[in-house]
């Protein structure tokens, strides 16, 4: 019962490779669009941070292009009173093409506002104080400069201050002409872009000081982060590039993209999303993973269905093995009882001529009688013997070579060793042939092993079919023109081969050269075959290895479509002992009546 259960259990095996093969697929194939998606995630950002950060340098390209406009306008205008009507009007002009400039205006040297957009409620207050008028005031060759958020002492809002040095013509400090940048310009320009739920875009200065950033987030105006990690890192190390970050602001996780602009010491940020970058990732996790659970759902119904077709097939083998065991025994029965008959038919009937001859001897006439009548048991013993030794019918089944071979493939391969490798070229078409599935097994396992006793220090087999059509008898036993359509199976090894003498004796029954076995494997092999309707073909060198070739008459579609009329044609001859076979030959002599008659003659 137990091997039952193993055997039973041996098939569950290959469904739990193929189940973990599923899981397997499933999981390189979700980790490798994992891959796929974060590195699409990467590079959306990484291009939109360069797209983002050409428009923005476009934008301080022009205040600038403005700010030189205007110090060349009052170097050329020396003199000039302060809010000089005509150069405000040009300044209010300039500042109309300007749609994210507030206000542009000219500090003097003493730190007071001389020329303004926003006048006359230019309110009359120093900003000699202001970080961006000392930059310019202690440093002559300072070109643009930005200078990080401020609020404006006038209105009150955030601005950040672009500005360039206005020198005398003796080359002293004249002042400074300044364009104030709103950055909710930048906020409602970068709104207006789709990063998704969760992703942002920021104007940062290379300091790490925020300048502007959509959403919008006020409170982190002017605020440092250039301790932020690894923002500061992937700045130190490349002006563009894309990282995975965790955003002090808002906690959220992100890949972010960033490019330095070439214009101002600044860079654009580019933040998508960790779960808007892997949502499709998400979604094709999920599909592939019901697509999982369904297949190794119907592999568990499969293995349910085989589990059954297992036991049914099972019942069959064992009916089959009994068979099998019971025609063994029979032809053991049919030899001995026809050569035990012979024996005891001639001892009776000599006991019997006997009995005359001892009437005046009655011990003599006892002991011929009892042995007699033992022999009369023994004629009734060997009767039963007969009567077990029953028929046993061919099991041919119309079989896809192909399947069946693969089918087999690894006890082939548990049979062939460590040492040897298995090599399956499977090529018959799905061609079928009608045969016994379990002796072409046999047969298999027969010709590998052979190939692999030819290999004592490890090679090659290879078993191989193929649908080959119209083919020539080897052995010229038959007229091979009468079928249409063959396959063979071949089994070549690399092995030592055969010398001529031992090639042309390899099919003769108990030849071996092995010094083990019984010599009967190719022959049983040629048996089969030819049973099948099939031919043999031996080919061997020495140093070169062996090939056998099986040739099998393909079953047509018809034959296919009605299939249990041709296997039962096919089985209807019963393998029965030959009356004439035994287990050993006896020699052809006469009779004992017959020599006990002739004594009577001579006498």
């Amino acid at each position: 019962m137990r091997s039952r259960s193993v055997r039973l259990a041996i098939p569950l095996a290959p469904a739990a490779l193929l189940a973990l093969g599923i899981l397997l697929l499933a999981g390189l194939e979700l980790r490798q669009t994992y891959g796929e998606a974060a590195r699409r995630g990467e590079e959306d950002a990484r291009n939109l941070a360069h797209v983002l950060a050409e428009q923005t340098d476009r934008t301080f390209q022009a205040v600038d292009f403005t700010l030189l406009g205007i110090r060349d306008a009052l170097k050329a205008a020396p003199g000039m009173t302060d809010n000089d009507v005509h150069f405000q009007n040009s300044l209010r002009e300039r500042l109309a093409a300007l749609p994210y400039v507030r206000a542009l205006y000219v500090i003097g040297p003493d730190g007071f506002i001389t020329h303004d957009t926003d006048y006359p409620s230019t309110p009359r207050v120093s900003l000699a104080d202001r970080p961006y008028f000392k930059a310019h005031q202690e440093d002559p060759g300072l070109g643009l400069h930005v200078e990080q958020p401020l609020r404006s002492r006038s209105v009150g809002v955030w601005f950040v201050g672009l500005s360039r040095r206005i020198n005398r013509p003796d080359g002293s400090f004249g002042g400074i002409v300044v364009a104030a940048v709103e950055p909710r310009y930048f906020e409602q320009f970068y709104r207006g872009l789709s990063v998704g739920e969760g992703g942002f875009i920021a104007l940062l200065l290379r300091n790490g000081t925020l300048l502007a950033r959509s959403p919008a987030a006020e409170e982190a105006i002017g605020k440092s982060f250039a301790a932020v990690e690894p923002l500061n890192t992937s700045l130190t190390r490349s002006p563009q590039g894309v990282f995975w970050g965790t955003s002090p602001i808002d906690g959220w996780t992100r890949v972010i993209g960033y490019r330095a602009l070439e214009t101002v010491p600044a860079v654009v940020n580019v933040g998508l999303a960790q779960r808007t970058v892997f949502r499709p990732w998400r979604e094709h996790a999920i599909v592939v993973s019901i697509s999982a659970v369904v297949l190794l759902g119907l592999i568990g119904a499969l293995m349910v269905l085989i589990q059954k077709s297992l036991r049914r097939e099972q019942a069959e083998q064992l009916r089959f093995s009994r068979a099998q065991r019971l025609e063994g025994l029979g032809r053991i029965a049919g030899g001995i009882a026809h050569d035990l008959g012979n024996t005891i038919r001639i001892m009776q009937s000599t006991f019997r001529l006997l009995r005359p001859s001892l009437a005046d001897r009655p011990d003599a006439l006892s002991l011929i009688v009892d042995a007699d009548q033992a022999l009369t048991g023994a004629r009734s013993m060997i009767d039963r013997l007969l009567a077990f030794a029953r028929r046993q019918e061919l099991r041919p089944q119309i079989t896809v070579l192909d399947e069946r071979i693969e089918g087999f493939a690894p006890i082939l391969r548990q049979a062939t060793g460590p040492r040897i490798a298995l090599d399956l070229r499977l090529s018959a078409n799905g061609r079928a042939v009608l045969l016994d599935p379990v002796q072409l097994e046999a047969t298999l396992l027969n010709l590998v092993l052979n190939a692999r006793d030819a290999m004592p220090d490890g090679g090659t087999i290879i078993v191989e079919t193929n649908d080959v059509g119209q083919s020539s008898s080897p052995s010229g036993n038959f007229d091979s023109s009468a079928v249409e359509r063959w396959v063979q199976v071949t089994v070549t090894d690399t092995g030592i081969g055969m010398a001529p003498a031992v090639l042309e004796r390899a099919f003769d029954p108990f030849f071996t050269t092995k010094g083990q076995g019984n010599g009967l494997g190719l022959s049983q092999v040629l048996g089969f075959v030819q049973q099948s309707s099939g031919d043999v073909e031996l080919n061997s060198q020495e140093g070169r290895g062996t090939t056998v070739r099986l040739l099998f008459p393909v079953v047509s579609l018809e034959e296919q479509l009605d299939g249990d009329a041709v296997a039962e044609a096919a089985g209807s001859g019963e393998v029965r002992p030959r009356p004439e076979a035994s287990l050993r030959e006896i020699p052809s002599h006469p009779s004992v009546p017959d020599r006990i008659g002739a004594r009577r003659q001579r006498r």
